[in-house]
């Protein structure tokens, strides 16, 4: 049992934003698990909801999933942190708020805000990205320790065999957000700036990352220090409330 338990966790971990529908040829080449119990798993996974058949194509993460995730970022507290957080941040027509969660060396984007003027952006609520990539991942980065950060960024670049981005830019760019206490990006999306600040835990380790985003013409350079410090002060708000969170007894609201 237990080694069909881990052969299963192999195929759930064999999908990733850049192969969200897989075949079971794919799936076996990516787990090493012979195609007849990759075809037995992923029907045993497709009954308990784990998985769902995408007709003609293979198969994709199943709705349990979903369900399983919300109860992990309830725990987590970061977006009832936010919540309440942020008054003071000001946003003009096109900029929106976005939260983002470190896990590993990914940003996953947990709620993404916007104005009455929408504007075309990659980010979406579920979305994973890898970290050193985005505002929210840089600036959540930024807040750990620097050999730990450059161990996340090798090892996510090595599981998932993507080129490793200059590594000496980065540093330089993570060492500006701890000396800034905020991360200015413009490396996510043409056209886009992201200036993010991390959000950190009662254990004094980066949780995630708020950002505000928008068009680079909203993002004037006579205004990003004072955007910056606005977003940074937002973050402090949103740790001191998780922090506070995070101290009280177990069985108090």
């Amino acid at each position: 049992m237990s080694a069909s338990v881990g052969k299963a966790a192999e195929i759930l971990r064999a999908f990733r934003p850049t192969a969200e529908v897989l075949s079971v040829r794919g799936l076996a080449e990516r787990t090493g698990l012979p195609r007849s119990t990759v075809h037995h798993l992923c029907r045993k996974l497709c009954e308990t909801g784990l998985l769902e058949v995408m007709p003609h194509a293979g198969y994709r993460l199943g709705p349990l999933l979903l369900e399983l995730g919300g109860l992990i970022i309830e725990r987590t507290g970061l977006v009832a942190a936010v919540e309440g957080s942020t008054s003071a941040l000001r946003r003009v027509p096109g900029q929106e708020l976005h939260v983002g969660q470190l896990a590993e060396g990914w940003i996953v984007y947990l709620h993404r805000e916007s104005g009455p003027a929408r504007v075309n952006m990659v980010n979406r609520v579920g979305m994973r990205a890898p970290a050193f990539l985005s505002g929210c991942g840089k600036s959540a980065l930024a807040a750990l320790d620097p050999v730990d950060a450059d161990q996340r960024v090798r090892r996510l670049c090595r599981d998932e065999e993507l080129p490793l981005p200059d590594m000496a830019a980065l540093d330089d760019e993570l060492a500006a957000a701890r000396s800034h206490g905020h991360c200015v990006c413009h490396s996510f999306q043409p056209g886009r700036t992201s200036v993010a600040a991390a959000i950190v835990g009662a254990d004094s380790q980066p949780v995630g990352a708020l950002s505000l985003a928008g068009p680079n013409s909203t993002f004037p350079p006579v205004r990003l220090t004072d955007i910056g410090e606005a977003v940074t002060a937002a973050a402090r708000v949103a740790s001191r409330r998780l922090q506070v969170a995070g101290c009280r007894p177990s069985g108090r609201p």
